[in-house]
């Protein structure tokens, strides 16, 4: 065996000792889900939560459907101002995005301050408007595909236009098509990004029926550690299939900058 070949095992035993590392912890909590508190094994706490109460399930959907407004709406401002830094001129372009790249390195606690005055200010705290549109306008997704759109040639664009499109045609029909992986990219990531908020609600919210199943699951029926590893389990969901569904438009959306 060359030292080539030695290299490769111990490589394969690393990345495999890694794998294994961290899907043990997925394994415990789906075995823990069936050991009731008196050690007998039941999956009772499976039925607690998907079919015994509908307070799982609602505050379930209810995070989805919060999620994903929360992903479609910073998937269009990042498309609308990625295309205007990347093609477009304007006064103040460069300083502007100076300033963008120096928010999205800032830590979600220095920002959290300044959005909650905001949102006290327009009266919408203890509301889900309060979570929505801080993250909207969240600036990793503009800085992915923005660094995408400059990728385009500007010949493809001045030929668009002599064919008579307008910038939403451009966008539509040429832009989002050729970057479809780092849009899908930027999407994941807000959807992560926001399934996992726990600050936010914390700070603007009051109600804890308004709460996401990100907060709630703490409160999870704590006297019930096998209801609780049901909820990890409904919890996990929705990003494991997000990841494993666009898994080749997510590694394309990393790497669009290398490639191009």
């Amino acid at each position: 065996m060359n030292n080539k070949t030695t290299a490769e095992v111990w490589l394969k035993i690393l990345i495999a000792a890694i794998v294994f590392a961290c899907t043990v912890p997925f394994f415990v909590i789906f075995l823990r889900s069936f050991l009731e508190q008196s050690g007998r094994i039941s999956a009772k706490a499976w039925y607690e939560v998907f079919l015994g109460t509908q307070e799982y399930l609602m505050r379930f959907w209810g995070s989805l459907i919060l999620c994903l407004c929360i992903t479609w709406g910073q998937i269009i401002v990042s498309v609308l101002a990625g295309y205007g830094f990347a093609k477009r001129s304007f006064p103040g372009r460069k300083i502007l995005y100076f300033f963008l790249m120096i928010i999205m390195i800032l830590p979600l606690q220095v920002t959290l301050v300044p959005n909650y005055l905001i949102m006290e200010k327009i009266h919408l705290l203890n509301t889900r408007l309060s979570l929505f549109l801080p993250a909207v306008f969240f600036p990793l997704g503009t800085m992915i595909i923005t660094e995408s759109f400059r990728a385009v040639p500007d010949d493809v664009l001045d030929a668009a236009k002599l064919d008579g499109c307008g910038d939403i045609q451009i966008l539509r029909c040429i832009m989002i098509p050729l970057n479809k992986g780092s849009v899908v990219c930027a999407g994941l990531l807000s959807f992560l990004d926001a399934w996992n908020m726990v600050e936010q609600p914390v700070a603007f919210l009051k109600d804890f029926e308004k709460f996401p199943i990100s907060v709630a699951l703490a409160y999870a029926s704590s006297s019930n550690l096998a209801v609780q590893m049901v909820c990890c389990i409904l919890v996990v969901l929705p990003p494991l299939f997000l990841f494993l569904y666009f898994n080749k438009e997510l590694v394309d959306g990393i790497v669009i900058g290398e490639k191009k």
